[in-house]
């Protein structure tokens, strides 16, 4: 993993998602995940498994596949739960289709959801792209953005 920055007293780190074992946190952790192209559902799974043992405490999907990533996340985990009695897992997980990569990777810092067990000064936020893309320096601008008080648009509704 590559550390790209710190933002809202959290640690933002790259991942290479092509290999993503063995670098992953131990807990406390945020994971935002992109994918414009349909996913390797196995490969998706892996990670998953990895990730839900590795304590992660929020995963959001986004880009064109950002709800079939939420999908397939629920779905590994509630087999883990049922069928694999794995125990009850917390994690949230969201899909973020009609967003910008910018609100999206904003709300990161903001977990709600957190589980009383989430250590809230010390989560870390994991940033990958399923299609192979390296966002850091997206990422890195929009952190100096967020820095100078940048804020998602409200929706007018």
């Amino acid at each position: 993993m590559q550390n790209i920055g710190k933002y809202f007293y959290r640690q933002i780190y790259w991942l290479d998602y092509d290999n993503f074992s063995n670098q992953l946190p131990g807990k406390d952790w945020v994971c935002l995940a992109v994918a414009n192209q349909p996913p390797d559902i196995e490969k998706f799974e892996k990670f998953v498994r990895t990730a839900i043992a590795n304590n992660i405490l929020e995963f959001k999907g986004h880009g064109n596949y950002g709800a079939k990533l939420h999908d397939l996340f629920d779905e590994t985990l509630i087999e883990m739960e049922t069928m694999e009695n794995y125990g009850e897992i917390n994690v949230m997980t969201t899909w973020h289709t009609d967003e910008t990569l910018a609100d999206t990777f904003w709300q990161c810092f903001f977990a709600t959801c957190v589980p009383d067990t989430g250590d809230l000064d010390n989560i870390q936020i994991i940033c990958t792209d399923l299609d192979g893309v390296n966002r850091t320096d997206e990422l890195k601008s929009y952190i100096k953005e967020f820095e100078l008080g940048w804020l998602p648009p409200l929706n007018a509704e």
